[in-house]
């Protein structure tokens, strides 16, 4: 299976590339990329290819793939705007997309989040919102959406926020309800790529309460 991963240097994207090379039905792994990493993987399966993330639409062949994930997202802070915001997490991702589909990929995957929907008061569900809108509106053969809570893991940056609500839910995991516990990257990454060997017909939606258990 040839496998097209956005967002490799991220969080999830990071723990994903783990979990796909450590399969034997991932024979490549193509990493569309900004620029080339200092550490590269060194598996020979994975082949990393620079491209502009604006104009996704110049390099297709990154596309041409049996399955897509999408794993690019990014926070206000980062972005320093709502519109640099979305840039990241709907309009690169429906670019993306948009192209897979012209090239006939038959399986989307898509990092989105628990309260995902275009009409919530809240700008960041709001944008994952229109995400999942616009890629429902692609018809893939089979689509898997991921709504995870809080997402924990090792990041580059510190979020202050994230740490202090990770530090409150670590004293009792288990008090915390499942449809709101946070989720570990990897366990993002075995469901993507469990994902990966049962497609479903149309679309799946893997919610949170799941998601915990991976």
């Amino acid at each position: 299976m040839i496998v097209t991963l956005l967002g490799s240097s991220g969080l999830v994207g990071a723990y994903c590339t783990k979990e796909l090379l450590k399969t034997s039905f991932v024979t490549s792994l193509i990493l569309p990329v900004r620029t080339l990493p200092e550490v590269p993987e060194t598996d020979a399966r994975v082949k990393y290819q620079v491209v502009d993330f604006d104009r996704l639409q110049d390099t297709p062949e990154v596309f041409k793939a049996d399955a897509v994930i999408c794993c690019l997202g990014t926070t206000l802070k980062k972005a320093k705007s709502k519109k640099n915001r979305e840039k990241v997490d709907l309009r690169i991702p429906l670019s993306a997309a948009a192209v897979a589909k012209a090239n006939k990929v038959p399986h989307f995957i898509a990092v989105s989040a628990m309260g995902a929907s275009p009409h919530s008061w809240m700008h960041y569900n709001r944008t994952k919102g229109h995400l999942e809108s616009g890629l429902e509106m692609l018809a893939f053969p089979s689509l898997t959406i991921l709504r995870p809570s809080l997402i924990l893991g090792e990041r580059k940056e510190k979020r202050f926020g994230e740490d202090l609500l990770k530090k409150l839910f670590e004293r009792a995991p288990h008090a915390v309800p499942a449809f709101w516990r946070p989720v570990h990257a990897e366990s993002l990454a075995r469901a993507i790529t469990a994902s990966l060997e049962n497609p479903p017909v149309g679309k799946r939606t893997l919610y949170n309460r799941l998601l915990i258990y991976f």
